[in-house]
């Protein structure tokens, strides 16, 4: 079981995202929800979570800089992330993969494909 923390801009794509993951059947105790990079890290600073599955194009601060937050923050810099984007560009994808990203995934994918890459980004963390 793992507490995830799903951030996306678009309230409608976070719950596709939570649909996905519990289609998946990936288990998943808690889920909470971001707007934005700022959001998630006040959630990540007041609750700690499994995982972070994050968007990269969003207002106020985007999932590159909250990926940068993450690692440039002690107590949080082991935490999981994620990436889920419509951007499939193989230099947005390796600029975030040698930023700490556990794993990058282009929308739209299957939930199978969503489940193997938490269970190994999990994996790897939990080592």
């Amino acid at each position: 079981m793992a507490s995830i923390l799903i951030v996306d801009d678009s309230s409608a794509m976070r719950s596709v995202i939570k649909r996905i993951i519990k289609l998946s059947g990936f288990e998943m105790d808690t889920c909470v929800e971001a707007g934005d990079g700022e959001d998630a890290l006040a959630v990540l600073r007041s609750q700690p979570v499994d995982m972070v599955i994050s968007d990269i194009n969003m207002p106020r601060m985007d999932g590159e800089t909250l990926l940068r937050e993450i690692a440039a923050d002690r107590n949080l810099c082991g935490t999981p992330v994620v990436i889920v984007s419509s951007d499939a560009t193989e230099s947005r994808a390796s600029r975030l993969l040698e930023l700490g990203a556990g794993a990058y995934l282009v929308k739209p994918f299957q939930p199978q494909m969503l489940r193997e890459k938490l269970e190994q980004v999990l994996e790897a963390a939990r080592g």
